[in-house]
């Protein structure tokens, strides 16, 4: 529904826009930072059966890619996180997917979900060498 739609905006979406401005806008003055947004796998390619979170993931990654090259002259540096399937209780939770655990592991054409503590690391790594996209 509509309604839904634009409670996955809402939170997916203008959530990450308001903070990164503010990140931003602080980390611009300071002339140095680094802002880090969350997307996901799905924001990088097509994601049927959950399209409101996709068009969200999408639009985090075009936000991120943007701004990555417009603040590198400020010292600012800006990356997005686009992990996969990482072993967390959000999908019991979630309503912004509309599938159970195993519809969405079928659909990522995975089995092996990576635990949140290698993700991490991962992550720490690809931010370390100032990577855009880290899956």
């Amino acid at each position: 529904s509509l309604d839904n739609w634009k409670h996955i905006i809402e939170i997916n979406l203008l959530g990450v826009i308001y903070g990164t401005q503010l990140a931003y806008q602080f980390m611009k003055k300071q002339g140095f930072g680094h802002i880090i947004n969350t997307a996901s796998a799905t924001g990088l390619g097509p994601a049927p059966l959950c399209t409101a979170y996709a068009t969200t993931k999408h639009a985090i990654v075009g936000l991120t890619t943007s701004l990555h090259y417009e603040a590198e002259e400020y010292g600012v540096n800006v990356s997005v996180l686009c992990p996969t399937f990482v072993d967390t209780p959000i999908f019991e939770k979630s309503i912004a997917i509309n599938m159970n655990k195993d519809q969405i592991i079928k659909q990522l054409k995975t089995n092996k979900p990576i635990s949140a503590d290698k993700f991490a690391e991962i992550a720490l790594k690809a931010i370390h060498k100032n990577k855009l996209v880290i899956c």
